[in-house]
């Protein structure tokens, strides 16, 4: 079990041989991992990518989370549940630093929104729907195919932390291994992807075909396997368990907290809904002279609260399953307040998601993504392209067509000339790596401009 925990916590950067230059003694790799993403360009969109309500950076009275604040609330929260993990782990295992899985959980929550496209799954939901509509079947192998059709903001963050960022050098972003794993809640393919099996790890797909080969590198390094030889799916990395608690956790409590101050729900609504899990374990009382919002954030502060705490027993309860790779439920699903979060799922689901101005920013991202897709899956898919098609070509960002294994073969930075490189599978990645990492309202602006609209 020693050896095998070990290599759960792998240092070692995918693409990357050499790292003999790592200075240890000034941030660990894990730091360097978190810092990395900090400063990463696709983090800095998602300032501008929508959360649940719209969200709108030039508006001063707007106190929806947008994307980004959210990732970094995400990334606080499984901060603390991995350093109450590390300390546990420690004890048993004095060759794990605990501030090590505090930072490695913060990382991988940090990212885990990064790949998602403008509006979210509305986003990914518009490209599903465009591949099974448009696309030729006999263009592609299966995996491919498979790829396009469940199209996967998940996948497009494990393409941006390894291959999209830094694109020039094998590895991207070059994360740990480990911060890999804890990043990676599905780690399959789309071809062996099952939701029906109740396999956690099979409910969704990590990676796309074309990324497989640094997929497999991060995980055999750790040394999980394969659930079954031919297909390529695996047993989900421990600590994943921990970013999606995060994750979970802001969902249930930081919604609510948004629709209260965008008068979707009143604070009787709230206070019903949260107090319950933050009077779980302890007593809880509000200073009634306190103004309503501030009661919200102490009740939110609590909800929160109360949550890393039950989440962390559970983990620890179940720490011989999960580090035996054969835990299969969510964290928040087991814990003392699971009826409670159930019931804020389905008010949530009845009452704030389906609002107006939810379903109104939805509509519009689905239109203006499938209309870009209109525009340039069959201008870099035409194999004897007209005017308009070529001009379609020139609009994407070189760089998108250079992101692949063959840069020994640039010779300029014509589309024309690029794209004779890339197979028809690799021409339509370069189409959603383009969308996927717009903002929303670039995606919005880019839509107006090319049908005709004009700009916002």
């Amino acid at each position: 079990m020693r050896g095998c925990m070990r290599n759960f916590f792998s240092e070692k950067r995918i693409g990357k041989i050499d790292r003999s230059n790592e200075n240890k003694l000034e941030r660990s790799t894990f730091e360097k991992d978190h810092d990395r993403i900090v400063y990463s360009n696709y983090f800095r969109r998602l300032h501008d990518k929508t959360q649940v309500f719209p969200y709108s950076p030039l508006s001063a009275s707007n106190q929806a989370r947008s994307r980004l604040s959210h990732s970094l609330e995400v990334s606080c929260v499984a901060r603390s549940l991995g350093n109450l993990t590390g300390l546990h782990l420690s004890e048993k295992f004095p060759d794990i630093r605990p501030f090590d899985v505090g930072i490695i959980a913060a990382s991988a929550a940090l990212a885990h929104d990064i790949g998602n496209p403008p509006f979210g799954h509305s986003g990914e939901d518009a490209i599903r729907i465009w591949a099974k509509e448009n696309i030729d079947r006999s263009q592609l192998g299966s995996e491919e195919y498979s790829d396009m059709i469940n199209y996967e903001g998940n996948a497009q963050g494990f393409r941006i932390l390894s291959r999209l960022e830094i694109w020039q050098r094998k590895g991207g972003l070059r994360p740990a291994c480990a911060t890999i794993g804890a990043f990676t809640k599905y780690p399959c393919s789309s071809s062996a992807m099952d939701p029906a099996s109740g396999i956690i790890s099979k409910k969704k797909f990590g990676f796309f075909k074309e990324d497989e080969f640094l997929f497999t590198e991060a995980f055999e390094e750790m040394g999980i396997p394969l659930y079954e030889a031919g297909t390529i799916a695996y047993p989900r990395h421990p600590l994943s368990f921990l970013s999606e608690a995060a994750d979970d956790i802001c969902y249930a409590v930081i919604d609510l907290e948004d629709a209260f101050h965008l008068g979707v729900i009143d604070y009787k609504t709230l206070e019903d809904l949260l107090l319950p899990i933050v009077r779980h374990e302890h007593d809880f009382s509000i200073d009634q002279s306190f103004d309503k919002h501030i009661k919200v954030s102490r009740l939110r502060s609590a909800a929160i609260n109360s949550m890393i705490n039950q989440c962390h027993k559970c983990f620890i309860e179940n720490i011989d399953s999960i580090f035996s790779l054969k835990h299969n439920t969510p964290l928040v699903s087991e814990i003392g307040s699971a009826k409670q979060y159930d019931i804020i799922y389905d008010f949530s689901m009845k009452n704030i998601y389906s609002s107006s101005s939810i379903l109104e920013t939805e509509y519009a991202g689905f239109k203006a993504i499938g209309a870009l897709l209109n525009i340039f899956m069959p201008a870099v898919l035409s194999k004897n392209p007209d005017k308009q098609e070529r001009l379609g070509r020139k609009l994407i960002p070189s760089i998108y067509y250079k992101r692949f294994e063959f840069s020994d073969k640039y010779k300029s930075d014509s589309a024309e000339h690029l794209i004779e490189f890339l197979s028809p599978y690799q021409r339509m990645l370069t189409v959603t790596d383009y969308i996927s990492g717009m903002t929303d309202r670039y995606a919005i602006e880019l839509y107006r401009e090319l049908t005709g609209f004009g700009k916002i």
